[in-house]
């Protein structure tokens, strides 16, 4: 009874509905474990919005409101073009939500996938490259993304934009920092959900490897690992390795990592 209860309670908006007065629901655009995200039209504005809404069924709890008032307020500490602006945070029919600025524009996931777009090994290392300029400023503000994913990769007027901060986390953990317990995780769910500059390296490997494979033409129905898969560079194989934490120094600073960047696309740019 409690689950259809809640399935009840977490029902979208649908289209149409207007949001606290101001913001009408154009769309919804996903549904994660704490939240529904629509795309709004802003009624005041004009503009198009993306509007957050905790779900119902989890306002009460534990992580509910703290996970709330800890992505909105890291939000509202950050101002880059390649991420979103925080522009309002409301309350509403006992409901939680916040909006903020809509990067228009595909993400990687939907390039590579519905669009079939295709990397080669330079154009992979130069996207990750300047996606890199972007974790390099959320590091320098002493945050850790902790979702580095093709999904939550924008390309926005041919520039990159990164979203969805509901996983971020500061490295000096203030009092309001959210506990977590990943003792119980597989060691790769623990290596990505670290509170730790590398989380974001190592995301940021898988990131790369998605887009190298987007030129792999499977011939073999035997599972194999990316090594043996893939044809790279002897450095970009290293490079990975270290991001994947799998050799040792793993990247702990993100200028180390623009450094091994550089010279690995150099390197595959001459060969």
């Amino acid at each position: 009874m409690k689950r259809w209860l809640d399935w009840w309670r977490d029902r979208p908006y649908r289209r149409g509905r207007v949001l606290n007065g101001r913001y009408r629901v154009l769309a919804v655009l996903g549904r994660g474990s704490y939240g529904i995200s629509y795309l709004c039209r802003d009624r005041q504005g004009g503009g198009e919005v993306v509007v957050k809404q905790v779900l119902p069924s989890r306002r009460h709890g534990a992580k509910g409101r703290p996970i709330y008032e800890y992505e909105t307020a890291l939000l509202a500490a950050l101002d880059h073009p390649g991420i979103p602006r925080l522009l309002d945070k409301f309350e509403w029919r006992e409901g939680l939500f916040f909006a903020m600025e809509y990067m228009d524009g595909p993400n990687l996931e939907d390039l590579i996938f519905a669009d079939e777009e295709r990397y080669d090994e330079a154009a992979a290392l130069c996207v990750v490259r300047e996606l890199s300029e972007l974790v390099a400023y959320l590091h320098g503000q002493g945050i850790i993304h902790r979702d580095v994913r093709i999904p939550n990769v924008i390309r926005r007027d041919g520039q990159l934009c990164l979203i969805d901060f509901g996983l971020a986390r500061r490295l000096r953990a203030p009092a309001t920092q959210i506990a977590e317990d990943l003792s119980d995780y597989e060691r790769e769910k623990q290596l990505k959900r670290e509170v730790s500059y590398k989380s974001d390296f190592y995301s940021m490997g898988h990131f790369l490897l998605f887009l190298l494979y987007s030129t792999f033409d499977e011939d073999n129905e035997e599972e194999r690992s990316w090594e043996e898969e893939l044809a790279l560079h002897p450095m970009t194989r290293q490079l990975l390795r270290r991001m994947l934490q799998q050799e040792e120094p793993s990247f702990t600073d993100v200028h180390e990592l623009q450094k091994a960047l550089d010279e690995t696309i150099t390197a595959v740019q001459q060969e």
